[in-house]
C-alpha cells in the first residue's frame, strides 16, 4: 500500500517537474542531508558560500594609520614576535581567519591565488584565531606556504575585528583602504585593480 502511494506521488511529482528542476531539486536535498551530518557540514557550507563570492570593494572612507596602529605586535610560528610597522614600505594585506570557519575555507582558494600574484610585492599578514599547530595543519593538508601569526598583545582599535574573515588593506603610505568583513572573491579583476593601483603608488 505504502509502495503505491509513494509511485503515484513520484508520478505526479515528475509530471509537473522539468528534468533540470528535478536535479536541482536533488541536489538540494543532499546539501540539505549533508548539512546534518557533522563531518560534511564544514566542507559543505564552505563550497556553498565560495559559490557566491563576490569581488572586494574599497572602503568608502580611508584614514591613515597612526603610529600605536603601527605598533601591534604579532608572533610567528616559530614565536618570533613582530610589530606591524615591520611591514612598512609595501601595500600590506592582512586576513583574520580560522580553519574551523567555512566562510574563510571558502575564500581561500582565491586568496591563495592573490598570494601566487603578489606575494614578492605585497607583505601578507595571515593572522590565525587559534592555535599555530591547528593553523599549521590546516595549511600543509591544503598545500597553502601562508605566513601565519598570532597576536601578541592588545590589537589597536582601527584593526581590530569581531568577525571572521576581516581583510584590511593598508597602502604602502599607511592609509587604510579596505576593511571587509565576510569572505570575498580576491583573485578577481576589481581585487587585482586595487593591488596593482596601490603598487603604482610613490
Amino acid at each position: 500500500m505504502k509502495k503505491g502511494i509513494l509511485k503515484e506521488r513520484w508520478n505526479k511529482y515528475r509530471k509537473r517537474k522539468r528534468w533540470w528542476s528535478i536535479l536541482f531539486d536533488f541536489i538540494f536535498l543532499v546539501l540539505i542531508v549533508g548539512m546534518l551530518i557533522p563531518q560534511s557540514r564544514k566542507s559543505i557550507s564552505s563550497f556553498v558560500v565560495r559559490q557566491t563570492l563576490l569581488a572586494p570593494r574599497e572602503s568608502s572612507n580611508t584614514f591613515i594609520l597612526g603610529k600605536d596602529d603601527w605598533d601591534m605586535k604579532l608572533q610567528d610560528r616559530e614565536g618570533r614576535l613582530v610589530t606591524l610597522s615591520d611591514f612598512r614600505g609595501k601595500p600590506i594585506f592582512i586576513n583574520y581567519w580560522a580553519s574551523w570557519c567555512p566562510p574563510c575555507v571558502a575564500e581561500m582558494p582565491s586568496i591563495s591565488n592573490l598570494y601566487d600574484k603578489y606575494k614578492d610585492s605585497v607583505n601578507f599578514i595571515f593572522i590565525s584565531t587559534e592555535s599555530h599547530i591547528d593553523a599549521a595543519k590546516y595549511l600543509e593538508k591544503n598545500s597553502y606556504d601562508f605566513p601565519v601569526y598570532t597576536t601578541a598583545g592588545e590589537i589597536p582599535e582601527a584593526l581590530i575585528t569581531s568577525t571572521i574573515p576581516t581583510t584590511i588593506l593598508i597602502s604602502k603610505g599607511g592609509n587604510l583602504v579596505m576593511y571587509k568583513t565576510g569572505a570575498a572573491r580576491w583573485d578577481s579583476r576589481n581585487a587585482y585593480k586595487i593591488i596593482d593601483r596601490l603598487l603604482s603608488e610613490i
